[in-house]
Formats: C-alpha cells, structure tokens, sequence
C-alpha cells in the first residue's frame, strides 16, 4: 500500500495579516487568501486527490472547497483537524499577549512545550492531528488524500510521523503552502514541503 497525502494550509486570513493568534477561533478568509487558495487549486489538481478532508473551520473548509469544486468532490469536514487551541491568547498579537503572559509568550516562542492559558501544547495539538492523519489513511481506499487545515497542526503532525525529535525542525507552511507524503504502509517519506502560490 502506497498512498500520497498531501498537507494544505488554508489560505491568508485577516488575522495572519495582523499577526494575531487564530487558533480554533472560525476566521474566515479574506479576499487574497481566496485567491491563493484558487489559485493553488488549480496547481493541486492534476494530483488528483480522491478525498479531500478539511478542518471545520471556515478558512480551511473554503480552501479545500476550491479544489474539490474542480475535481467533483464532495469534501469531508473533521474537527480533529483544527489548529491548536491557543485559549487566552487568540485574538491578540504578540505584543497584547506579552502584556499578561511575557514569560509564557517567551517560552512558547523558545520553543517549549507548554500550553497557553485555556490552550493545548505543541505535542497534543501535533498528536491530534497525526493520529486524525493517520485514522483517515488506514480506513479510506483513497490513494491519494489532500488533508487541508493550519500551520501549527500540520508541522507538529508532519514532525512527528516523520520520527522528528523536537518542535520546529520543520518550517511552519506559508498561507496555501502545501507539502507532499508518501505512505508505505509501515514508513512516512517526505516528498516535498513549502510550496506555496506565487502571489
């Protein structure tokens, strides 16, 4: 069994503009990020996914929406794919957050493993995702899967299928930035990772 998954970020929000924490809050896209996400599409097509599965969040399900408008898919929507929960951070930049929290923004920033106030660590957000990775992979007769949701989840799960020690040996993908896996069966092989649209 060889299957090609591919990893999607969704497209640029208001919030990534603004360098705000989104989390699990459901901001939708804005008027560029639909753009990206049309246009990489279009570059994603010729993949020819046979399931695409999205975070239920607005910004992820309308960027998977445009790929499977182009291939006739009916997109499957899992909530196990939502971005880390970031609690009493989301909505407020880094500043705003060093404002109350300055040692714990510090240490995130570090790199540490902890959860923000009302959050989730690196570890359980990336665990999340893999193991949701990992589910629709074993129980699906897809060969080839485009799993859309958010920059944190999709690192820490790509970290930690590929055996990765520590947080951030990977890049954090770019809005509509894609990676490629291929899945043997027993092993993860990383194909590619950080293409992204040309805009």
């Amino acid at each position: 069994m060889t299957k090609t998954v591919i990893f999607w970020r969704h497209g640029q929000t208001d919030f990534n503009v603004a360098g705000r924490f989104q989390g699990q809050s459901d901001v939708p896209l804005n008027d560029l990020g639909r753009a990206q996400a049309a246009e990489t599409a279009q570059n994603l097509q010729h993949l020819h996914p046979e399931l695409i599965v999205s975070s239920d969040l607005s910004r992820a399900a309308e960027t998977a929406d445009h790929l499977a408008e182009l291939l006739d898919l009916e997109p499957v929507r899992d909530a196990r794919l939502r971005e880390t929960a970031f609690g009493d951070w989301e909505g407020s930049t880094r500043a705003e957050v060093a404002e109350n929290w300055a040692e714990e923004l510090a240490a995130w920033a570090a790199g540490a493993d902890m959860s923000p106030p009302g959050g989730e660590s690196r570890s359980q957000s990336g665990q999340r995702v893999a193991e949701a990775i990992v589910d629709l992979v074993y129980t699906t007769d897809a060969e080839t899967i485009a799993i859309v949701a958010h920059g944190a989840v999709l690192r820490g799960a790509a970290e930690i299928l590929l055996g990765l020690t520590g947080s951030g040996r990977l890049a954090v993908l770019g809005n509509c930035g894609h990676g490629e896996f291929g899945f043997t069966g027993e092993n993860w092989v990383l194909r590619s990772w950080g293409t992204r649209p040309a805009r």
